[in-house]
């Protein structure tokens, strides 16, 4: 991987932690960082994604993978509202470690394809699919991932402020 990869590796996964990590207000910035970051992911690796042999399979299941990242990133994080009706989402170091398991994953894919060239070409011909695709599989695994998490979070949000909608009203009455 070129030094400029290893940076925007490492600054995406700081910021998606930095902006996720703790007890953080819910608001629709904080849904924003992470989209923006796979927007532009997103346009820069999406471009020509190779589909032939089985690189939809692969993609598929690229896409699945990161929706099941996403549900587990779901049920880490707690949501809370306070007695001013302000709503907050709370992550801990294991949504973190879950993201850092994704991050070096791909890591260590591209670090091995890049010092094995050729057993991974071999193994690509073998198996149908094309060594372009792992950037766009990545990508597409992270929107998954982001978009079901994003879901859940706004899910779970609307459920808190119901919760906490009935239990005003039922104190008034």
């Amino acid at each position: 991987m070129t030094t400029s990869t290893w940076i925007s590796i490492i600054a995406t996964f700081a910021v998606i932690v930095f902006s996720t990590f703790g007890r953080k207000s819910f608001n629709g910035i904080r849904l924003l960082i992470p989209v923006g970051i796979l927007g532009y992911f997103g346009a820069t690796y999406l471009k020509d994604v190779p589909t032939g042999g089985n690189n939809g399979w692969l993609l598929a299941a690229s896409i699945l993978f990161g929706a099941l990242i996403g549900v587990v990133l779901i049920g880490l994080a707690s949501v809370e509202r306070d007695d001013k009706g302000k709503t907050y989402v709370t992550t801990g170091i294991a949504s973190v470690a879950v993201m850092a398991i994704v991050f070096i994953l791909r890591i260590v894919l591209i670090e091995w394809v890049t010092h094995h060239l050729e057993k991974a070409y071999l193994y690509s011909v073998q198996h149908h699919f094309d060594l372009n695709l792992i950037a766009p599989a990545f990508v597409l695994m992270a929107i998954a991932m982001v978009v079901v998490r994003i879901g859940g979070v706004v899910v779970k949000v609307k459920r808190v402020k119901i919760g906490a909608e009935l239990r005003d009203k039922r104190v008034l009455n």
